[in-house]
């Protein structure tokens, strides 16, 4: 019997599904996918401009003990633009790379969640994307 399977969230766990929703919307250009109401409790699917990659916050009231073993990585035509811009949503500087001549910052979101900031990675890829403000 054949089947078929695809990544179709990230799933990151927050305290705060609303503050969580701002958050990731602003930062990645997310929109706010409709759920179910009995879902809508613990989860909230964000729609990610430049793939049918979703991403799932959860809520949970378990505290984050350790480095995260998965993160996002976020590229950028301007580090410490980019830097600053997440930074004023809520993100705050966890440890800045500088590795094999490679630039990058290490992030934590609100709710202490790493996601790195990358120079350009794929440069036709982000020249498609809108500039921010």
């Amino acid at each position: 019997m054949t089947h078929r399977s695809r990544l179709c969230h990230i799933v990151i766990d927050v305290d705060d599904l609303d503050r969580a929703t701002t958050f990731w919307c602003q930062a990645l250009a997310a929109t706010e996918e409709t759920i179910s109401d009995n879902s809508q409790r613990i989860y909230r699917r964000l729609r990610l401009p430049d793939t049918e990659v979703r991403l799932l916050l959860q809520a949970t009231t378990d505290c984050k003990s350790a480095k995260s073993r998965m993160h996002l990585d976020i590229e950028t035509d301007d580090l410490d633009a980019e830097v600053r811009r997440l930074e004023a949503l809520g993100a705050v500087r966890y440890d800045h790379q500088r590795e094999r001549g490679f630039e990058f910052w290490v992030l934590q979101d609100p709710w202490r969640n790493e996601f790195c900031v990358l120079p350009t990675e794929f440069p036709t890829l982000l020249s498609q994307r809108p500039t921010w403000a």
